[in-house]
Order: structure tokens, then C-alpha cells, then sequence
């Protein structure tokens, strides 16, 4: 089963922002793309369909999370600058100096993160770990009034940084946690067309980033007879990384396969049959007791949904500058339709 992945629709995905809860930019992106080939529709809580096949058997859901870390505007100050709360698991270390993009009242608000020079900190402060209220957004506004014009508390937004292709075939961004996956399962599902009987609904999921809630929603509405979740893995071989806590992954060596309570084992047992007759590389991860994806809600929908779930390495998660390799993505899309064929 040949494939070629359409990096102008991966572009356009990462560079929509979406962060938890306010994701609809990113699912109009998914939703576009999906209706040059699939039947679509959006559910209430805000999650985005692409189905193919209404009414065969067996139904199949494929999910990835549409949402990113992103920031929330807490407080306008006096002097215009913007107070944030965090939208996901951020590291403070990685916003200091860093642009975002607002979705502001009238469209997008361009602003950098701020903190005081190092000149001018005390020797106390530079040992100590920057913590998220120490931290500021600028948006160039002369004062309060002004800022308000374009914000107001509750305004969100996300890391300003486009795609950037480094040496070879690997990519840098913000977002590929978890746009990858929503860019894999629709690419999966057009690879499926013609090639299966069975109902599979590609779905790019809302609020993983804050508690899988999403995915909760999606598979209670659709209740399917199996499910495949897909998301992002920690690459093991940077520096600093010890494999005993994140597991073996590595750019480049091959998807991920995980090993747990919320992993089906006859659907892994399929997938790596299916892997290892396509020659697709994988490696296993062991989850204890949360696997940290949307399978942990999946899989406890109404009597229990059988669920698997196919990661990709990433470099440097939860950052403007998360780094994939395309080779990865290929397999990704490449095992869930093979598996999904043969059902």
C-alpha cells in the first residue's frame, strides 16, 4: 500500500492555532481537508468527523487530538501587559522570550513573552526556576485601554512558530503534539478509500491536553467496535533522556506501540502482525497505570471499547520546537491502514 503524505494540508495544520477548549481553528483545518473526501460533522463539544463507509461493519475509530498547550489572559495590567494562565502542561523554562499568536476580538495579536533582563536580576532570582506568574506577555500596547481594544481576560493563545524542515526529512514545529495524529488518522482514512467495508471515522479530538475529554465524548456518540488512538512518544536518544523512565523510541527507527491496561491485546496482537508483515518497525512501550492519551477515556466508554495505540517519536515535547521524522508519520499512516484493510 503505496503512500505520499500531503505536507501543504500538515503545514496548514500546524500553523493553525488551537490550544485546549478553543480548538476550532485547527478542526476547520481537519474538516476542509476531510470533505475533498469523506462525509463530515462536528459534534457539540467540538470535535471534528471525517467518515467513510455509513453502516459497514465492523465500525472503527481512529483518533488524534487536535489541541495544543497554549496560554489564557488572566489579568490586563495597568501598563497593557498580559497576565497568563497556562492551557496544558507547560515548562515556564521554554516560554521565556518566546512569540505568541492571540486570537484576539478582531483576528490575530502578535506578542512575545517577557521577563526582566539579566542584567537587572538578583542573584537569587537567576538560580531559581522561572515560574509561570513571574512571566508576562507584551503586545505592544501603550497601556490597559489599549490592550482591551484587542483582548479581553479569557483571550487565548498559542506559540507563534512556523514549520521548519531541518537536514533530511525531519521537521520542527509547535503543535505536532498532537496534530500529527489528527494529520495521520485522516490520512489513514483516505488511504482506506475503496479498500475497506468497514465504517471508520477519523476523528481529531478537543481537550486531550486537559483530560482526554474529548475523546470521551466521541466515543460514547460513535460507540465503535474498536478503536485506535494515535499520539506522540518521547524519543529516547537525546541527551539527558534515560530510557528505563521514557522507553526506546527514536526518530526515524519506527512507530510506537504501547503495552498496557488501556491496550487491547488482541488489537496490538494485530497491529505488530500487521507490522511485521509490511515491514513497518516498531518498538514497544510499557504503560503503568495511565498510558497519558485519549485510549485511557476510550477504552472505559459505555461496556468498554477494545482500543490500540500507535505513537511517534518526537523530540523535545510540549516546546516551539518539536521535531518529528517523516519516515515515522509514513509507517503511522501506512500501519493503521493495512490494519484497518485486513479487519
Amino acid at each position: 500500500m503505496d503512500y505520499a503524505p500531503h505536507l501543504p494540508f500538515l503545514e496548514r495544520l500546524l500553523m493553525a492555532a488551537g490550544p485546549s477548549g478553543f480548538e476550532g481553528e485547527a478542526t476547520r483545518v481537519f474538516l476542509e481537508e476531510a470533505k475533498t473526501f469523506a462525509l463530515t460533522e462536528e459534534d457539540r463539544h467540538g470535535n471534528a468527523y471525517a467518515r467513510l463507509n455509513p453502516g459497514g461493519r465492523p465500525k472503527v475509530l481512529l483518533l488524534g487530538h487536535a489541541d495544543e498547550i497554549g496560554v489564557i489572559v488572566s489579568h490586563v495590567e495597568e501598563g497593557g501587559f498580559l497576565r497568563l494562565k497556562p492551557l496544558g502542561g507547560w515548562d515556564p523554562q521554554v516560554l521565556v522570550g518566546q512569540r505568541l499568536r492571540f486570537l484576539g476580538k478582531g483576528g490575530p495579536v502578535y506578542g512575545v513573552v517577557g521577563r526582566k533582563a539579566v542584567h537587572v536580576l538578583k542573584e537569587e532570582e537567576r538560580k531559581r526556576a522561572v515560574a509561570l506568574e513571574d512571566l508576562f506577555a507584551d503586545i505592544g500596547a501603550r497601556d490597559r485601554e489599549e490592550a482591551l481594544a484587542h483582548l479581553e481576560v479569557g483571550s487565548v493563545g498559542v506559540l507563534d512558530q512556523p514549520p521548519r524542515w531541518l537536514l533530511g526529512r525531519r521537521l520542527a514545529s509547535k503543535a505536532l503534539d498532537n496534530r500529527l495524529g489528527a494529520f495521520v488518522v485522516l490520512e489513514a482514512l483516505r488511504l482506506l478509500q475503496g479498500r475497506t467495508g468497514a465504517e471508520v471515522v477519523a476523528v481529531a479530538t478537543v481537550q486531550e491536553e486537559i483530560g482526554a475529554y474529548g475523546a470521551r465524548t466521541a466515543a460514547f456518540r460513535e460507540a465503535p467496535d474498536l478503536a485506535l488512538v494515535v499520539d506522540v512518544h518521547h524519543d529516547g536518544t537525546t541527551p539527558g533522556m534515560e530510557k528505563a523512565r521514557v522507553g526506546e523510541a527514536a526518530l526515524g527507527q519506527g512507530v510506537v506501540l504501547d503495552v498496557g491496561p488501556f491496550a487491547d491485546r488482541e488489537v496490538l496482537k494485530g497491529l505488530r502482525a500487521v507490522a511485521e508483515e509490511a515491514g513497518i518497525p516498531y518498538v514497544l512501550h510499557a504503560h503503568g497505570p495511565s498510558s497519558g492519551t485519549d485510549a485511557d477515556e476510550v477504552a472505559k466508554v459505555r461496556e468498554g471499547i477494545p482500543t490500540g495505540i500507535l505513537s511517534l517519536p518526537l523530540r523535545y515535547m510540549h516546546s516551539p520546537v518539536e521535531v518529528v521524522d517523516l519516515a515515522d508519520v509514513e509507517r503511522a499512516v501506512r500501519l493503521l491502514a493495512l490494519y484497518v484493510a485486513r479487519l
